[in-house]
């Protein structure tokens, strides 16, 4: 046996052994840390029955408002499973992660559980990887309230990156985008390209790319915001990262069209002098 081999089945081990301690009250905060590092080591083709069986478990935990802790946890297991394949995804999907992640977020948006937060919405756009039904039904629903709220340039710069990550799986399902315009969405990923950080800049740019493309409205919505517009400019202008300008710089294109093809005047009254001068 080769030592990738080796090490595999020693994973699987610890794995099934956490899984027993989640029986076990007084072992099974440990053991639900322990699978989060353990998954991280996981390969496809061997995971463990008992992982897989403990499924159910792992999700009763995101209704338990009891811990914290533990569903931060429950989030990232869960997370790291629908990871490993597209058919685990569904398998967990199917049983209602969606719902339970929204009703988890919308608890805990106002409070300081910023781990929780994160897990859940990193477990939320794990969840709706390529699963448009799911999009379409969260904004929908108003689902996507609680992650608005935390897509935030107040919040710390890993929850803006996560909350950003989940609208932009929901805006790859076409059909959820003018939902997500409804709802604020363009307004909340414009506010985030005043962020010197790479990951959230590029989340927003993805995001405003998808809802501003085929969308006039939102495309004068972001070209009347000054501080965006200028935002857009000082990433068109930066050179350390080329993927960023050309996004930025077809975004700004966009915008451009759209103004001259609206009352001039109109626009003209609804824009801050110093982005006029700029046009």
């Amino acid at each position: 046996m080769d030592t990738a081999s080796i090490i595999q089945s020693s994973v699987e081990w610890h794995i099934r052994e956490e899984v027993g301690n989640l029986h076990d009250d007084a072992r099974k905060a440990q053991a639900m840390a322990g699978l989060c590092i353990l998954l991280t080591q996981l390969q496809e083709a061997s995971v463990p029955d008992e992982l897989i069986g403990a499924i159910p478990t792992f999700l009763a935990m995101l209704d338990d408002s009891g811990d914290r802790g533990m569903q931060a946890n429950a989030c990232a297991v869960l997370s790291g499973l629908m990871a490993i394949s597209d058919e685990l995804q569904k398998r967990i999907v199917d049983d209602g992660l969606v719902r339970r992640l929204q009703q988890l977020l919308t608890a805990v948006s106002d409070t300081e559980e910023r781990t929780l937060q994160l897990n859940a919405l990193a477990c939320l756009a794990e969840a709706l990887r390529d699963r448009e039904g799911e999009a379409e039904a969260l904004t929908a629903g108003g689902g996507l309230a609680p992650v608005l709220r935390l897509c935030d340039t107040s919040m710390p710069v890993r929850l803006q990156e996560a909350a950003a990550d989940v609208l932009c799986a929901v805006a790859c399902a076409e059909n959820t985008r003018a939902g997500l315009s409804e709802q604020g969405a363009v307004e909340k990923l414009a506010s985030l390209l005043a962020t010197p950080n790479h990951d959230v800049r590029v989340r927003s740019l993805m995001g405003l790319g998808m809802l501003l493309s085929k969308s006039n409205d939102n495309q004068l919505l972001v070209a009347r915001n000054a501080v965006a517009v200028s935002n857009l400019l000082a990433i068109m202008k930066q050179k350390e990262d080329q993927d960023c300008r050309i996004v930025a710089r077809d975004i700004f294109s966009g915008l451009v069209s759209a103004i001259l093809g609206a009352p001039l005047a109109d626009i003209l009254l609804s824009l801050d002098s110093s982005f006029a001068t700029r046009l």
